[in-house]
């Protein structure tokens, strides 16, 4: 006569064993959900650029991103032109158009550099400026008021020669609220960014 063994030993070692591997099970569920927030939050990113804001970026960030890798030995020797370009234009004195309030002065020949204060881009295109040879134009924001307007990229629409658009704030702001502030954006243009507070001479 067979004699019947209790599962009770056996029992007890499913449940340890399940019960060891049910906090593995949760570690690897709440990886698993953190993966998929950090990915949300990309495509999130992604999708808001897709939506016709532009790019903006710090000044020094979109300079060095014209740059050679430094790790690479032979794009150390070469210069790109165009980083070049636009150190000269930021860095070293150039043929200028100063616009402040309807006020036009103009320094040089063959004018690169155009400067202008955020509350003056709507009288631009009534006036009568050397256009076709600018290649950046500096926004000047100098007021918390003036951080919550726009601006219209649209009243560059003559400037044949124009690649980019510095925005020099003396109050503090980000990226993403420069970013909201322009309207018709010009994929031709490289729109980047100073919080510049005192006075400077760049």
């Amino acid at each position: 006569m067979k004699t019947k063994v209790p599962n009770i030993f056996i029992n007890q070692l499913k449940t340890l064993f399940l019960f060891k591997l049910s906090p593995i099970l949760i570690m690897k569920q709440l990886i698993l959900l953190l993966i998929v927030a950090f990915y949300s939050a990309s495509v999130s990113a992604q999708v808001e650029r897709q939506d016709g804001s532009p790019q903006v970026m710090e000044v020094n960030s979109f300079i060095a991103s014209l740059k050679p890798e430094a790790n690479n030995l032979s794009s150390r020797k070469s210069v790109n032109p165009a980083a070049q370009n636009l150190e000269n234009l930021l860095y070293k004195v150039q043929p200028s158009i100063y616009f402040d309030s309807g006020n036009v002065k103009t320094y040089g020949e063959k004018p690169k550099n155009f400067f202008v204060d955020a509350r003056s881009l709507n009288k631009i295109s009534n006036s009568n400026l050397l256009k076709n040879n600018i290649e950046i134009v500096t926004i000047k924001i100098n007021s918390a008021t003036e951080l919550s307007s726009t601006i219209d990229l649209s009243v560059f629409s003559n400037f044949k020669n124009l690649k980019y658009i510095y925005i020099v704030s003396s109050v503090s702001t980000t990226d993403v609220a420069l970013s909201k502030m322009i309207l018709n954006y010009d994929e031709k243009y490289s729109i980047f960014y100073k919080v510049e507070k005192g006075d400077t001479n760049q």
